[in-house]
C-alpha cells in the first residue's frame, strides 16, 4: 500500500498526522539525507492555537514580521514517528545550515553557548522506516484542512490584518 509505513506482521501503518516541530530535546531523531524532501517556505505559527500554516509568497512579502523563513526537513524519531521539521533558514550573510543527521542524535540546547550540543547514539540502533510518499504528500498531509495560505482573503490574514 503506498504511503504506508510497514510494521510488521502483515499489517502497515497509514500515516495520516504529520506534525512540524522541532524535535524533543529528549528524543534521537534522524533527518532524511534527500535534498528531494526538503523544501525553503515561510512559516506562520500561531503559539494559542498551537497551529502551523505555510505562506504563499506572494502573501508572506505582505506580512514579513509574522512569519518565519525555514527549510521544512522530513525527520524520524528513533520510535518511529515521522514529522516535518522547521529548520530555520540562516540569514543571508551568515554560513548555510546545512546540518543533517545520518546518525541518530540527540540535540540539547545549550544556552550558556547559544548552540545546541549534539549528542550521538551509542546503540546500533537499526536504519529509520521513512514514509513512502513524495514531498507533496507530505506536505498534503501535514498543512491540509486551510493550513496552507496563499491568499490575503484567508481568515488567519484577516484577523492578522484586524478584518475579521
Amino acid at each position: 500500500m503506498k504511503g504506508a509505513m510497514a510494521t510488521g506482521a502483515g499489517s502497515e501503518k497509514l500515516l495520516l498526522v504529520l506534525n512540524v516541530q522541532k524535535p524533543n530535546k529528549q528524543s534521537y531523531v534522524r533527518v532524511h539525507p534527500s535534498p528531494e524532501l526538503r523544501i525553503p517556505v515561510a512559516l506562520l505559527e500561531l503559539k494559542e492555537e498551537r497551529e502551523t500554516y505555510v505562506v504563499a509568497p506572494n502573501v508572506a512579502e505582505q506580512i514579513p514580521g509574522e512569519v518565519r523563513r525555514v527549510e521544512i526537513r522530513l525527520g524520524v524519531t528513533m520510535q518511529g514517528t515521522a514529522f516535518l521539521w522547521p529548520v530555520p533558514l540562516p540569514p543571508a550573510e551568515r554560513a548555510d545550515n546545512s546540518w543533517n543527521a545520518t546518525d541518530w542524535v540527540r540535540m540539547t540546547p545549550n544556552m550558556s553557548a547559544q548552540h545546541y550540543d549534539v549528542l550521538v547514539s551509542q546503540t546500533a540502533a537499526a536504519d529509520p522506516v521513512w514514509p513512502d510518499k513524495s514531498l507533496g504528500e507530505l506536505l498534503t498531509i501535514a498543512f491540509g484542512n486551510g493550513r496552507l495560505i496563499d491568499s490575503l482573503e484567508h481568515p488567519v490574514i484577516r484577523r492578522l490584518l484586524g478584518r475579521a
